[in-house]
């Protein structure tokens, strides 16, 4: 999750102009950072909670909406403030199939296995290598290593393209990933325990951390201490300053 910052990230469209910051046009905040106004950037997200619990261990960096050509290229959504970096030439990504949804009326079984169990509904993320990437509008146009032709490139329709959460870009001082900072336990400064950070609502001029009833914007004034590794935060509830 990025949040606006001296180095700024590129997005899509002005990486092919070679421009300095990224849009907000087609970003959504992903980091906070208390000191400083809301976050412009697009996240690098843990998938939601409703997929299985393999894919909420990876971060992902960009969605396969189609193929593009009969090369083995893919129209890609990219869902990282650092397209640039992270869908360079060489870079190692891992594509994963969410699996099907299940049918609303009754169908056939599964089909068992030799050994009588039913066959897993999705496979562990594949590693693979980007061979060459270029802008296409706000998406890209990636060709990845050994998808060589449309048949192949349909198999990748849909996945999602992620990282592993060490690989995340490292922050700066005082800004946060948004998913670290879900499901903190939030006290006020006298040790009042208000309850557990829910969400963060994107804001105009900042974001907010929704506790309960509470929503604390997510500023400097209000946010006292933010202790990542124990999961708490310290807060001044907005009246109260």
């Amino acid at each position: 999750m990025d949040a606006s910052s001296t180095r700024c990230a590129l997005s899509v469209r002005q990486w092919a102009a070679k421009t300095a910051c990224a849009s907000r046009s087609w970003s959504s905040p992903n980091r906070v950072n208390p000191t400083r106004q809301a976050p412009n950037r697009k996240p690098e997200r843990m998938p939601k909670r409703h997929v299985p619990k393999l894919a909420r261990r990876w971060v992902t960096i960009g969605v396969v909406v189609r193929p593009l050509g009969t090369k083995g290229e893919l129209k890609v959504r990219p869902e990282t403030a650092f397209p640039q970096e992270r869908f360079r030439p060489g870079a190692r990504l891992y594509w994963w199939r969410p699996p099907a949804p299940k049918p609303s009326t009754p169908a056939e079984p599964a089909p068992l296995t030799p050994r009588g169990k039913k066959p897993p509904r999705t496979t562990p993320p594949q590693e693979c290598t980007v061979e060459a990437v270029r802008p296409h509008g706000n998406w890209l146009r990636v060709k990845l290593q050994g998808i060589d032709t449309r048949q192949q490139a349909e198999q990748l329709h849909g996945a999602w393209l992620m990282i592993p959460p060490d690989e995340r870009m490292p922050l700066p001082e005082d800004e946060y990933y948004i998913d670290d900072l879900i499901g903190m336990t939030v006290y006020t400064e006298s040790g009042e325990r208000l309850g557990v950070l829910k969400q963060v609502i994107p804001g105009a001029a900042y974001d907010f951390y929704e506790v309960g009833p509470h929503l604390i914007p997510a500023h400097k004034r209000f946010i006292l201490e933010v202790d990542v590794p124990r999961k708490r935060m310290v807060v001044r509830l907005p009246g109260e300053e």
